[in-house]
C-alpha cells in the first residue's frame, strides 16, 4: 500500500519489513490530527524550522527573513477595525501550507528520533497523520501523551480502529491480515464539480472527468469496488449535463491505466516552454492551431527556439464573471466621514499634498457648490475640479470612472508629454 502526501516518515521497523501486510494482523491503525495547526505555530519556532530545512546558511537566512516579513505583516479587516495577527500564520495565504509542513517535518523528526518505540508506518499530509501501531495500547497512549507534550502549542487528537479508518479521501481497511483501501466521501459531499455549461475551455471539463476517475482508480484496491464508485461518478457528471459519451470515454481511459503505475512516484517533467497567457474566449480557438504552426519556424531558427524554449504553451486566464462584475469583496472604508475630499494618506500618493479638503467649492462665476459626500484620492466615479492657485478664476471640471489619483496622473502625463490637444 502507498499513500501520497506531502510528508511520509516510515519507521525503521517498516523499512526492515518486506511485506507490510504480514505485520498488521495484530496491529491497529490510528489517525492523529493536529488541532488548529496554522494558528498555533510560534514565529520563532517556525522560522527556526525553515532555517533547519535549508543547508545553505545564506539562503536559509534570506528565506527566513522573507517568511518573517509575511508573518509579521498579516493585517486583516473585521468590520471597521484593522487587526494584526501576532501568532501563527494566516489560513489562506500562499506560504501557509509549505510553512506549516516544514514546521511539522522538523517537529516530528526530532520527536520520532527520540522514541524507543515508533509506529510501523507513519504518514502525514500537513496536519493529518496516519500511523499503524504494533506495540500495544499502553505504549500508544504513552506515545500520544509524549507527542502532545513535546511542543507547548501543538496538540494532537487521536482516533483509532482495528477494522477501518478514514484518512483524507481514503478508507483504510484491515481484512484477513491485508490492507485494502477504498474511496471515502464525506456525508456533505454533493459532487459539486464544474457545471458543463460553465464558461471554460472544453479540455477543462474533459480533464475533470479523467482526473477524478484516475483518482478513484488509484485509491480503490478492489477493481469491483472501484467500478461501483466509477458508476456513481458517471451519474454525477451526467446530472451536471456532461455529454454521457464523453464521460464514459474519459472514465474508460482512466480505468485502463494500471494501478501500480499510479502508485509509483514519478519525477516532474522539465518544461521550459514559454507560456502564452491570454484571457479565455471561445473565439480564440484557432490560436492553438496558429501556435502549432510555429513549430517549423522554431526548428529553422535556433536562436528563436533557444529564446522561447520550444513551441509556446497556451495558458488561459479567467475572464471576469458576473460576480466579479456586479460585486466587490471590499467595502470602501473612509477614515473621515465628514463631507469633503481628503488625502488618502497612502505612502506613495503624490496627489495627497494637493487635495483641497473643504466641503464647498466656489466656481468662476462665484457660484458655490456644497460637497455632500466624503471622498479621497482613491474614490472612483467622481466629478472633480482642478483650481489654479495663481489664477483663481481658472478652473477645470471633469469626470472619470477611474480613481481620482489615476485620472490626475493622466493629466500630469499629458503635460509632461506636451499633449496640447488634451484638456
Amino acid at each position: 500500500m502507498k499513500m501520497k502526501g506531502q510528508r511520509s516518515v516510515p519507521s525503521p521497523t517498516a523499512e526492515k519489513c518486506l511485506n507490510l501486510d504480514t505485520c498488521v494482523e495484530n496491529s491497529c491503525h490510528y489517525i492523529l490530527d493536529v488541532e488548529a495547526l496554522y494558528t498555533n505555530i510560534p514565529h520563532e519556532d517556525g522560522l527556526q524550522a525553515v532555517r533547519n530545512s535549508i543547508p545553505d546558511e545564506a539562503t536559509a537566512s534570506l528565506v527566513a527573513e522573507l517568511c518573517d516579513f509575511v508573518l509579521t505583516h498579516n493585517h486583516f479587516r473585521f468590520g471597521d477595525n484593522l487587526y494584526l495577527q501576532v501568532s501563527g500564520t494566516a489560513m489562506g495565504t500562499r506560504m501557509a501550507p509549505q510553512y506549516a509542513n516544514i514546521f511539522m517535518a522538523d517537529l516530528e523528526q526530532r520527536f520520532l528520533s527520540s522514541r524507543p518505540l515508533v509506529p510501523l508506518l507513519y504518514l502525514r499530509y500537513i496536519d493529518d497523520i496516519f500511523i499503524i501501531w504494533t506495540h500495544g495500547k499502553e505504549a500508544l497512549e504513552e506515545f500520544h501523551l509524549d507527542f502532545n507534550n513535546f511542543h507547548p502549542t501543538i496538540n494532537l487528537s487521536l482516533d483509532q480502529s482495528t477494522q477501518e479508518i478514514h484518512f483524507l479521501d481514503t478508507t483504510v481497511q484491515i481484512s484477513d491480515g491485508h490492507i485494502n483501501t477504498t474511496l471515502y466521501r464525506k456525508p456533505t459531499d454533493r459532487y459539486t464539480y464544474l457545471h458543463a455549461s460553465s464558461f471554460h475551455p472544453r479540455h477543462i471539463t474533459r480533464s475533470i472527468v479523467y482526473s477524478q476517475a484516475l483518482r478513484y482508480n488509484r485509491i480503490c484496491s478492489n477493481p469491483s469496488d472501484r467500478d461501483k464508485h466509477l458508476q456513481d461518478l458517471y451519474q454525477a457528471f451526467v446530472k451536471l449535463q456532461y455529454p454521457p459519451g464523453e464521460v464514459r470515454k474519459q472514465i474508460d481511459r482512466a480505468r485502463r491505466v494500471p494501478r501500480n503505475h499510479l502508485l509509483q512516484d514519478r519525477p516532474n517533467k522539465d518544461n521550459n516552454r514559454t507560456p502564452l497567457a491570454i484571457t479565455y474566449s471561445p473565439q480564440l480557438k484557432p490560436l492553438q492551431r496558429i501556435i502549432h504552426d510555429l513549430q517549423p519556424i522554431l526548428e529553422n531558427d535556433p536562436s528563436l527556439s533557444q529564446t522561447l524554449g520550444g513551441r509556446p504553451v497556451l495558458a488561459y486566464r479567467q475572464p471576469p464573471n458576473l460576480k466579479q462584475i456586479l460585486t466587490s469583496n471590499y467595502t470602501p472604508h473612509h477614515r473621515n466621514t465628514n463631507p469633503g475630499t481628503y488625502p488618502c494618506s497612502k505612502p506613495r500618493c503624490l496627489l495627497c499634498p494637493h487635495i483641497y479638503s473643504g466641503n464647498s467649492i466656489r466656481g468662476p462665476n462665484h457660484i458655490s457648490h456644497t460637497i455632500r459626500g466624503s471622498f479621497t484620492c482613491t474614490s472612483t466615479n467622481v466629478i472633480y475640479a482642478i483650481m489654479c492657485q495663481q489664477c483663481p478664476s481658472a478652473m477645470y471640471i471633469g469626470q472619470t470612472g477611474q480613481s481620482l489619483r489615476k485620472r490626475i496622473n493622466g493629466h500630469k502625463s499629458d503635460i509632461r508629454n506636451g499633449n496640447i490637444h488634451k484638456a
